[in-house]
């Protein structure tokens, strides 16, 4: 009778640990998925840039909003924000400003669920390769543009590593501070917000990864193989990414690096916090940027290490 009772309450805590570890995967999937929407409170104006106001629909059928800054050339960087932000957000204007004064166009724009586009659900860098291939589709029908530089930040950066081959005009690709493993930075972002020990949050991993597939048909390996598609891209490729980030910690695009053609570049600054390099470093971060761009579009700069 013992051995019993004994097994009927063995077998009730092992059933209410597997119901806990589903309810939190569930709960922080659900939680990942919703992005804070933050409408942008400025637009080119603010940096004495004339644009045009871009609305244009995704395969799925998600409006986009952005907006494109032509230029006398019209070889394009199309600029991808970070998660819950916007295309004015940080120092998206500015950027924006100091790349139309190296000669070049401009168009950038908000993901699905973020400023002025429709949608509610993130993709998790994964559903929105529709967002960036309906952007390139919107400036290369629409304003005749042939050559493109793609720049993403933190989320956008996974986004633009992670398709490097989406279309044959993407000459270049710079990612600030992407993150690599999906499952591991959400795991790292409950145990820092929550009361769930690091260990502890690192064992969710898998019903993360579960949850994302199963409730949303989001594949977390296939982010990971598409960023590992990078080494077949045909250009090299600039990363930067600030050594003290704990949000997207460097070990990220280490990993990334390791994926990288010959000739890429992951420049790393000693005195920021995520995303943080180009307003502690301008100077360098410019000077490396325009390097880079002018080589990507056949200016034929070599890029200094």
């Amino acid at each position: 009778m013992f051995g019993k009772k004994s097994f009927i309450i063995l077998a009730s805590i092992i059933i209410f640990v597997i119901l806990i570890y589903l309810i939190l995967s569930v709960y922080i999937t659900t939680i990942a998925i919703k992005a804070t929407r933050k409408i942008p409170d400025a637009t080119p104006a603010r940096v004495s840039l004339n644009y045009s106001v871009e609305e244009f629909f995704t395969e799925d059928s998600i409006r986009l909003s952005g907006w494109f800054v032509k230029n006398e050339s019209l070889d394009t960087v199309v600029m991808i924000h970070g998660v819950d932000s916007n295309k004015s957000d940080g120092y998206m204007l500015d950027l924006m400003k100091d790349i139309f004064d190296m000669g070049y166009s401009v168009f950038a724009f908000d993901l699905r669920a973020h400023g002025d586009s429709g949608g509610k659900d993130l993709g998790l860098a994964y559903i929105e390769k529709k967002d960036l291939d309906a952007a390139i589709h919107q400036i290369r029908l629409n304003h005749n543009v042939t050559d493109i530089v793609l720049y993403g930040v933190s989320y956008g950066g996974t986004i633009v590593i992670s398709n490097p081959n989406i279309d044959s005009s993407v000459k270049g690709i710079i990612a600030d501070s992407p993150f690599y493993d999906l499952p591991e930075l959400l795991a790292s972002e409950v145990a820092s917000r929550t009361f769930i020990p690091k260990p502890i949050a690192n064992l969710l991993k898998f019903g993360i990864i579960r949850s994302v597939d199963l409730l949303y048909d989001i594949k977390t390996e296939d982010i990971i193989s598409g960023i590992q598609s990078i080494k077949d891209f045909q250009n090299p490729v600039l990363l930067f990414h600030c050594i003290a980030d704990d949000r997207v910690p460097i070990s990220h695009s280490e990993r990334i690096n390791r994926f990288l053609p010959p000739d890429s570049l992951l420049i790393r600054y000693g005195n920021c916090e995520h995303a943080n390099g180009y307003d502690n470093n301008k100077e360098n971060y410019l000077n490396v940027l325009e390097d880079y761009i002018d080589s990507s579009f056949g200016r034929n700069i070599e890029i200094e290490r």
